[in-house]
C-alpha cells in the first residue's frame, strides 16, 4: 500500500511540475499583445490539445492508462503553450535571462523586434522592419536613417515590393 501512495505523490509532483507561466520565464522576441494578453489568450485555447482515452480492463489498468493520458495531455498543452505564445510574439528565455528582458520591457525599452538576430527566413521580412525603423528616423530628420530608407527602398522595389510608411 506504501509503494500505491509513494506512485501517486510522484505523479502527482511530476504533473505539478509541468505548469511554468511566469513572465520571468519568457522574454518578448517581436511585436504581440503583453506577456499576460497572449497567456491569457493561450490558456483560453490550450485544452483543445487534450486528448481522450477509452480503457477496458483491470482497475489497474484504466488507471494507468487515465494517468498516461493525463500526462500526455499536459506535455501536449504545454506544446500548444509555447507555440501559441511564440505566435504571439513570446518566447521562452534561456535559462537566467527571462528577468532581465522583463526588467527592459517595464523600464520602457522597447524590445528589440525579433531579438537580437530578427526572424530566420526571408530578408524581405528583415528588410521592411528595418526600411520602418529608417523611415521612423528620416521623418525625425536624421540624414543618414534617409539614406538607409532609400537603399533598403530601392532592394525592395526589385523584389517587387513597394514599401509605405503605416
Amino acid at each position: 500500500m506504501k509503494i500505491d501512495r509513494l506512485m501517486a505523490l510522484g505523479a502527482i509532483a511530476a504533473l505539478c511540475g509541468c505548469q511554468t507561466s511566469n513572465q520571468a520565464d519568457y522574454m518578448q522576441i517581436g511585436y504581440g499583445p503583453s506577456f499576460d494578453v497572449a497567456h491569457a489568450q493561450c490558456e483560453l485555447q490550450k485544452g483543445s490539445a487534450d486528448q481522450g482515452y477509452i480503457a477496458i480492463g483491470s482497475p489497474g489498468f484504466v488507471a494507468g492508462a487515465g494517468i498516461g493520458n493525463a500526462l500526455g495531455n499536459l506535455a501536449a498543452e504545454d506544446q500548444y503553450m509555447k507555440n501559441c505564445l511564440i505566435l504571439s510574439g513570446w518566447k521562452r528565455a534561456p535559462h537566467g535571462q527571462g528577468a532581465a528582458a522583463v526588467a527592459a520591457v517595464a523600464s520602457g525599452a522597447p524590445p528589440t523586434p525579433y531579438g537580437i538576430a530578427r526572424a530566420p527566413g526571408s530578408w524581405i521580412n528583415t528588410a521592411l522592419l528595418d526600411w520602418s525603423d529608417a523611415n521612423n528616423k528620416c521623418v525625425a530628420r536624421d540624414k543618414a536613417a534617409c539614406a538607409t530608407r532609400a537603399k533598403l527602398g530601392a532592394k525592395l522595389h526589385a523584389a517587387g515590393i513597394n514599401p509605405s510608411p503605416v
